[in-house]
């Protein structure tokens, strides 16, 4: 039961969130006092766990907004905002859009699938893990010091975390993501 609560705490305050940012973007409230926006709100839908992990077309459940999905390059200000609110409250299965340097570039994971593996820098501190599918999208030719441009799906983890579905959906069932890099998109 403790555990159900602190959930609904971290929801709570996700909601919370949620409302002083969208009032500070539909109101031109600067609610942080520091003069910079913060990320923006809307509506979205994420897949229930089981769907991720059936071949079935995924089933929609409506969660809080973390973040406005982004078709154009968000800040590095955004992207760190909705990353750490991620990364804070142990939030899973949100698709977000990061701006960071690579600080390592890791041994592919040849298991099953392929993943290249990026390490990405936070300015906050603490690094994130790009798993991009090179079965399905193209190698990005991105080294060590090199910054990104990514969309994918976050995963929270004690390291903090992973960001993967960088690629497009081949079954069309869910929102793909992408990889930018020196002006050519890797999806």
């Amino acid at each position: 039961m403790k555990k159900k609560q602190q959930a609904q705490l971290s929801v709570g305050g996700v909601i919370l969130i949620v409302a002083l940012v969208a009032a500070q973007q539909f109101l031109g409230i600067d609610l942080l006092g520091d003069g910079e926006a913060v990320g923006t709100a809307s509506p979205t839908i994420n897949e229930s766990a089981e769907s991720r992990l059936s071949d079935s077309p995924p089933t929609a459940t409506i969660d809080e907004p973390v973040l406005k999905p982004e078709t154009e390059p968000t800040s590095t200000r955004q992207s760190e905002d909705a990353i750490r609110l991620l990364i804070d409250n142990e939030i899973s299965g949100e698709m977000v859009t990061l701006e960071a340097e690579i600080v390592k570039v890791l041994p592919d994971d040849n298991e099953g699938s392929r993943h290249q593996r990026l390490l990405l820098a936070l300015e906050t501190g603490g690094t994130v893990l790009v798993s991009h599918n090179i079965d399905l999208a193209p190698r990005v030719p991105a080294e060590e010091g090199d910054v990104i441009l990514v969309r994918g799906q976050y995963e929270w983890n004690d390291r903090g975390g992973v960001l993967h579905w960088t690629h497009h959906d081949p079954k069309d069932w869910r929102e793909g993501g992408w990889i930018e890099f020196d002006g050519e998109r890797y999806e």
